[in-house]
């Protein structure tokens, strides 16, 4: 890749790292379900005026709108919410590490359920080495403690199966969509599906909303969703899917990283060591420096 290339993957782990450390801030402040309806009420505002403005074409369709509904709870509504709520009982840091199983679980899915997706050598050997290192991360001692008040790292790793159920969606239902619709439709979906909710259940807590914690919303949905997905949509065209595992890679140091900084969070050596194996199973699972290695 070339350095601009670099930047732009480089930029995206970051921002998706970032991610973690909103939700680590907002949460002093909002329930898990108002942060993560203002992140895709917020997102989903800013791309559609983005959308108008450039005025990309869109079918409403019934097909269209199911598939993107379906997208939206997939992609958005539960694993945001699962991966909110967990971040109440475990750090930011541990939430990315966590977050990272995604791919693996992705891979494993696709080939049970997508004709053309195969399970080479590499991505078992990769998808192994990646449960290992949640197993470590997560402290072996603990991995079946699910009642020892800790139970968000379940709720995050089950959030990484909805998003595996999303790629496999988008691959199946959504490939031949604009992207940039596809992105837009899928957040406005998010919103729409929780604005009932939120307006009976949470409308005391719209009250408690000042201009800072609109700031801090608005910053959350600009970065974490607006922007990561122009860049997302960018190194796609540039450079292709393969390297979008790189950010993989970057998002948890990144957000160990600014959770440590701006929060005081500690990382455990355990976490340290789970991430390291989870990033060798990401290279092995990619293949691709591993085959330059045998050459």
């Amino acid at each position: 890749m070339k350095n601009k290339d670099w930047a732009l993957v480089i930029s995206l782990g970051v921002l998706w790292g970032m991610s973690f450390v909103f939700v680590e801030l907002l949460l002093a402040y909002l329930s898990p379900f108002m942060i993560v309806y203002l992140r895709v009420a917020f997102g989903a505002l800013f791309l559609l005026a983005f959308v108008v403005i450039k005025r990309v074409p869109f079918e409403f369709t019934t097909g269209n709108i199911f598939n993107l509904s379906v997208m939206a709870l997939l992609n958005n509504v539960i694993p945001f919410l699962l991966i909110t709520v967990g971040q109440q009982t475990t750090t930011g840091g541990l939430a990315s590490i966590l977050n990272a199983n995604t791919s693996f679980v992705t891979i494993m899915l696709a080939a049970f359920l997508l004709p053309h997706e195969t399970l080479t050598l590499n991505r078992v050997i990769g998808a192994l080495i990646g449960v290992a290192g949640v197993v470590v991360a997560i402290g072996y001692q603990s991995v079946f403690q699910i009642y020892d008040g800790t139970i968000g790292k379940y709720l995050i790793l089950l959030a990484t199966v909805s998003y595996a159920f999303a790629g496999i969606w988008g691959k199946w239902r959504l490939a031949s969509m604009p992207p940039m619709i596809a992105a837009t439709g899928m957040l406005t979906m998010s919103a729409v599906i929780l604005s009932p909710y939120a307006f009976n259940w949470h409308f005391d807590e719209f009250a408690l909303l000042d201009w800072r914690l609109i700031q801090y919303s608005v910053a959350f949905a600009l970065l974490c969703s607006v922007m990561a997905y122009f860049l997302y949509f960018k190194i796609l065209e540039r450079t292709g899917a393969g390297n979008l595992l790189i950010c993989t890679i970057i998002i948890p140091p990144s957000s160990i990283l600014a959770n440590s900084v701006l929060f005081g969070e500690t990382v455990t050596v355990n976490e340290v060591a789970g991430l390291l194996i989870i990033t060798i199973g990401l290279i092995v699972l990619d293949g691709r420096l591993i085959g330059k290695i045998l050459k």
